[in-house]
């Protein structure tokens, strides 16, 4: 592997990404398959299986993420998912399906996702168990392949390769969710079968497993206005860690604004609102406090909508969001 300061990565920065071109000059990469998300608690679903149908209603969700804006091959993230709530006789039931696309770099990650969740109360609250089967395809674009000209390194490197490549395999997520009106937590472990991807003779992509927690509290005041909602979630591979964590004043359950914060490093600016009926906007800015904040930061945008299609054929609403 190539070992870079930030002084000399900061040479190839200016046209691509320093911790990309790490990723591109090793036999084996190791990354992360998996944004996090800013806005995590408007969709559970996207760290923890078992969120799936925890409203029991019809949800659609999308969310797009640019980071490190002004990178050349800084990543670019869409997400689009559904899930709905159903019962079978006195018991709860989720389904879930979604499509996710990730690009860094010369490498873009698709997965199609799958899955179920079992719901049954508990006190106040209700506790549900899920799991996602993910179709994951990883590829690899030499069309975008620069080769950079310096003293760190020489145009014809054996170790990159120069075909395109990509591999396809089958991945699977469990997690376990509890929620009442006060409060909420979870654990999910994702990529169990820890795949890995031949993309070319010397170009491989292992991908690792990833456990998350999570968990929120809902605080009232003496105005019934406002509601302080606070949230937090931590992934590690088994060998570093992240988290974020964030706090959101609510006014008439319809606009919210607050701050977070990610462990490794960005503070985190955001705001939201209902716009009508089951609509939901919210958008993030997350502002980097480390070197990266040389780049316009990351944006992260998330539309969904929820509802419900009683025997009359009217529409009816009510709030997805964990916040």
């Amino acid at each position: 592997m190539y070992l870079c300061s930030y002084d000399r990565c900061e040479i190839v920065a200016k046209k691509y990404f320093c911790l990309l071109a790490i990723v591109f000059f090793t036999i084996n990469a190791y990354a992360q398959h998996r944004i996090e998300f800013s806005q995590y608690m408007l969709n559970l679903n996207t760290t923890n299986p078992a969120a799936a149908g925890h409203n029991d209603m019809i949800n659609v969700f999308g969310t797009f993420r640019s980071q490190h804006s002004g990178f050349e091959g800084a990543p670019i993230t869409y997400d689009i998912s559904a899930d709905v709530g159903f019962n079978i006789g006195s018991t709860k039931h989720g389904a879930y399906a979604g499509f996710y696309d990730n690009r860094v770099g010369l490498f873009r990650y698709q997965d199609v996702s799958i899955g179920y969740a079992y719901r049954f109360p508990i006190a106040d609250g209700a506790l549900s168990g899920g799991f996602n089967v993910d179709f994951n395809t990883v590829s690899y674009d030499t069309e975008r392949l620069h080769e950079v000209e310096s003293d760190y390194h020489s145009s014809g490197d054996p170790v990159i390769a120069q075909t395109e490549g990509n591999d396809f395999h089958v991945d699977l997520n469990v997690g376990f969710l509890y929620h009442n009106p006060h409060w909420w937590a979870g654990i999910s472990l994702r990529n169990i079968l820890t795949p890995d991807y031949e993309l070319g003779t010397n170009t491989f992509y292992e991908k690792t497993m990833n456990l998350f927690f999570m968990g929120g509290y809902h605080f009232k005041f003496n105005n019934p206005l406002y509601r302080l909602n606070v949230s937090g979630m931590i992934d590690t591979d088994f060998i570093s860690w992240s988290g974020v964590m964030n706090a959101n004043i609510e006014y008439k359950e319809r606009y919210w604004g607050g701050l977070g914060y990610r462990i490794d490093g960005a503070v985190i600016f955001m705001a939201g609102i209902k716009v009508f009926n089951g609509l939901v906007i919210g958008y993030s800015f997350d502002l980097p406090t480390s070197s990266l904040i040389r780049s316009a930061g990351n944006h992260e945008v998330v539309l969904s909508y929820s509802f419900t299609i009683d025997k009359a054929n009217k529409n009816k609403y009510k709030s997805i969001r964990f916040l």
